[in-house]
C-alpha cells in the first residue's frame, strides 16, 4: 500500500511538473565550458560553423582580466579597464573534429600602441574563409581611446591569420562619405573635461551576403556630431562594405538620413540577395509616413550601404520613453524591436524578432519589408520574468533559429533555443540547452560584467552551435552547446491554434 501511494505521489509529480514545463523541453544538449578561467574571464561570445565542412568552427570572445590592480572589478570600471594594456583581448577557439578539441589561443589581431581589444566577432564565407575581429584600440590614461574595429582573414580555416584590415576607424576620418560627422575619441575636442566615446566603431558586426560575396561591416553605436562647441551628439550607426574578401573595405555610410534621423543605437541588420536591410528608431520621419515618432524604421539598400530607402514599420509601436534609450536585444525601449534576419535562401524574405519581457515573438515578410504577417509566437518559458540577449538569423539552408537567456525572479538564468522549420511561420516547442541555471554574476570574478551583452548561434544541417556567457563554473565564462536540429519538437505555434 505504501508503495502505491508513493507511486501515486510521484506520477502527481511528474504530472505537475510537465504542467509546469507547459509545451517547454527538457535538455537534450551537449555543453561545456569552453573559454575564460579565473584569471581571464570571457564573454559577448560569437560563433560560426564552416558550410564547407561542419567540423570547422570558430568561435571567440572578449576575455577582460577577472580582477583590477589586485581588486574585484565592478560593474562601472570600464575606465579601468581603458588604462590597462591587454586589461581585454579577443579568444579564439577553433575545432576541426566537430568539438571533440579546440585549439584556444589569443587572436594575433594587436599590435604597437593597439593594447586592447574588446567586442570580439567572427563569421565564414561561403567558400569558408575564416573571418575574426574586434576593436583594437589604444590603452589611455586619458579620454582619447583612439581606435577602430577591424577584422584579420585566415585562409586555412584559422591555422594562419593575415594583417589588420579596418572597418571603421578613428585614423581614418577622409574614409566616411561626405556629410558625416562621427564622433571620435574624446568629445568635444580640445574641452578640457571631454567625456570617453567608442564612436565611431562601438558595436561592431559582420554579416555576410553569399549571393554577392559582400562582407559588410558595421558600427551599431556610433554618434554624429550635433554641436561640437556645446558637446551635443546624437546615435548614428555607419555601415561599409568589402568586395575582396575582407581584404579592405570602402566607403562608410550612415544606417540613417536626415529625413528618418536615429533617436537610438542600430537595432540590427542583415544582408542576402544583393541587399542590406536595417531597423533602428527614428525621432522623425517624413510628413507622409503617418507616424508618431519615436517610431521603428526598415531600411533598404541595393548599393551596399550608400543609400537606403526607408519606411516606418507599422508592427512595431515605440512608447515616448523609449526615445534615446534603445540598445539592442532590450525589450521594451525600442517597442519590443529585437533582431531582424533575412532568408539566403528567398530574395525579399525577412524574419523580424519581437519581445516582450518572458515572451519572443516573430513576423515575416515574403516582399522586402513592404508588408508584414502577423507576430506568432517563437518563444516562451515558464516561471521567467524577462527574455534578454536574443540571437536570432536564418541558417544558409534557409532555417531560422532563436536562443535567448530566461531570467528568473532571483536572477538566475539558462538558456533556450527554438527552430522554424518553414521560414518562420511556426516554431518549434522551446528546449532548454543549458543543463542548470547560472547565477547572475560572481561579485569577485565577473569582469565588471564588461562583456556580457551579447550570445550567439550557428546552424549547420544537422545542428545548432550556441555560445553564451555563463557563471556556474564561479567565474564569468563562456560555455558552449550544440544541439540536434532533430531534437526540436513539435510546433508551439500550432498548438496555440489548436
Amino acid at each position: 500500500m505504501a508503495v502505491h501511494r508513493i507511486g501515486v505521489w510521484l506520477g502527481l509529480v511528474i504530472i505537475l511538473a510537465s504542467v509546469a514545463l507547459g509545451r517547454a523541453q527538457t535538455s537534450k544538449s551537449e555543453e561545456y565550458l569552453l573559454l575564460g578561467n579565473a584569471s581571464r574571464g570571457a564573454g559577448e561570445p560569437m560563433i560560426a560553423v564552416d558550410p564547407t565542412n561542419p567540423n570547422n568552427i570558430i568561435a571567440v570572445a572578449m576575455g577582460s582580466l577577472q580582477q583590477l590592480h589586485g581588486k574585484p572589478s565592478t560593474q562601472g570600471s570600464t575606465n579601468d579597464y581603458h588604462e590597462v594594456a591587454h586589461s581585454t583581448i579577443t579568444w579564439l577557439a577553433v575545432t576541426h573534429d566537430g568539438g571533440v578539441t579546440w585549439d584556444v589561443k589569443e587572436l594575433p589581431i594587436l599590435s604597437g600602441k593597439l593594447t586592447r581589444c574588446p567586442d570580439s566577432f567572427a563569421d565564414v564565407t561561403k567558400d569558408g574563409v575564416f573571418i575574426a575581429g574586434c576593436e583594437p584600440r589604444e590603452t589611455a590614461s586619458d579620454p582619447d581611446y583612439w581606435g577602430m574595429s577591424a577584422l584579420v582573414v585566415s585562409t586555412d580555416k584559422g591555422q594562419t591569420w593575415g594583417p589588420i584590415v579596418p572597418i571603421v576607424s578613428d585614423y581614418e576620418p577622409k574614409r566616411f562619405a561626405l556629410g558625416l560627422q562621427p564622433v571620435s575619441g574624446g568629445f568635444p575636442p580640445g574641452a578640457p573635461n571631454r567625456i570617453a566615446s567608442n564612436s565611431p566603431w562601438d558595436r561592431p558586426f559582420t554579416r555576410i551576403d553569399d549571393s554577392t560575396g559582400v562582407i559588410y561591416g558595421v558600427a551599431q553605436g556610433g554618434s554624429a556630431i550635433v554641436d561640437a562647441a556645446a558637446g551635443r551628439r546624437r546615435s548614428q550607426a555607419y555601415i561599409t562594405a568589402s568586395t575582396d574578401q575582407g581584404k579592405s573595405f570602402g566607403t562608410i555610410y550612415s544606417w540613417d538620413s536626415p529625413q528618418y534621423p536615429q533617436a537610438s543605437r542600430g537595432v540590427s541588420f542583415t544582408a542576402a540577395h544583393g541587399a542590406v536591410a536595417v531597423t533602428y528608431i527614428a525621432s522623425s520621419v517624413p510628413q507622409h509616413e503617418a507616424a508618431m515618432c519615436p517610431c521603428a524604421v526598415f531600411g533598404l539598400s541595393r548599393d551596399r550601404g550608400r543609400t537606403f530607402t526607408y519606411h516606418v514599420l507599422k508592427n512595431i509601436t515605440v512608447s515616448p520613453a523609449g526615445e534615446g534609450r534603445g540598445r539592442s536585444g532590450s525589450a521594451g525601449d525600442n517597442g519590443g524591436l529585437t533582431a531582424i534576419s533575412a532568408d539566403p535562401t528567398r530574395a525579399g524574405r525577412f524574419a523580424l524578432l519581437k519581445g516582450e519581457r518572458a515572451r519572443y515573438s516573430v513576423s515575416t515578410s515574403e516582399n522586402n519589408g513592404e508588408t508584414w504577417s502577423q507576430f506568432v509566437t517563437a518563444g516562451t518559458v515558464p516561471d521567467a520574468i524577462s527574455f534578454t540577449k536574443p540571437a536570432f538569423k536564418y541558417s544558409r539552408d534557409g532555417g531560422l533559429g532563436l536562443m535567448w537567456r530566461a531570467v528568473y525572479a532571483d536572477r538566475t538564468y539558462d538558456i533556450w533555443a527554438a527552430i522554424s522549420r518553414d521560414s518562420g511561420k511556426t516554431f518549434s516547442r522551446p528546449l532548454r540547452v543549458s543543463h542548470a541555471r547560472s547565477p547572475s554574476f560572481d561579485p569577485y570574478r565577473n569582469a565588471g560584467l564588461f562583456g556580457d551583452d551579447i550570445q550567439d548561434l550557428s546552424m549547420d544541417r544537422q545542428n545548432m552551435h550556441l555560445v553564451w556567457g555563463d557563471s556556474r563554473s564561479g567565474f564569468q565564462a563562456v560555455w558552449y552547446g550544440r544541439v540536434r536540429l532533430a531534437d526540436f519538437d513539435g510546433s508551439d505555434t500550432e498548438h496555440e491554434r489548436r
